[in-house]
């Protein structure tokens, strides 16, 4: 059986492929049904088909023909079932510029062989003070 690591990476990748396709259910479906996302703008959703409607907003709008890439940095494992993850996220752009980074902290949780949010919140580090 490979690692908790190695099966959450293997998430993230399936997730970046859904999110290529600019599939808002289908990266909805990355996130258990009780699931929460807080984006980067704050805005929150909460629920399978919630969080699909935001997906679905955005890949309609500013994140059409967007693609992204997540490299999980650590897992802690919280129990047998539950990960929290740190991992930094880029969005690119159709041309490959990048678009955005974030961080990526998220409690996930094991679904028999695959893993799902439970919590995510993607966000923009605030610039330290000078």
């Amino acid at each position: 059986m490979s690692s908790t690591f190695d099966q959450i990476n293997s998430t993230f990748d399936r997730l970046s492929a859904d999110w290529k396709a600019n599939d808002g259910a289908a990266v909805a479906g990355f996130f258990g049904e009780d699931g929460s996302l807080v984006n980067p703008f704050g805005e929150r959703a909460d629920g399978h088909t919630a969080i699909a409607a935001m997906y679905t907003d955005y890949f309609e709008g500013m994140l059409s023909g967007t693609s992204t890439t997540i490299d999980l940095a650590q897992v802690r494992d919280v129990e047998a079932d539950h990960a929290f993850v740190d991992a930094e996220q880029a969005i690119r752009a159709p041309d490959g510029s990048v678009v955005l980074t974030l961080h990526l902290a998220a409690l996930m949780r094991r679904v028999g062989d695959d893993w799902q949010f439970v919590d995510s919140r993607p966000f923009a580090y605030a610039a330290g003070p000078t």
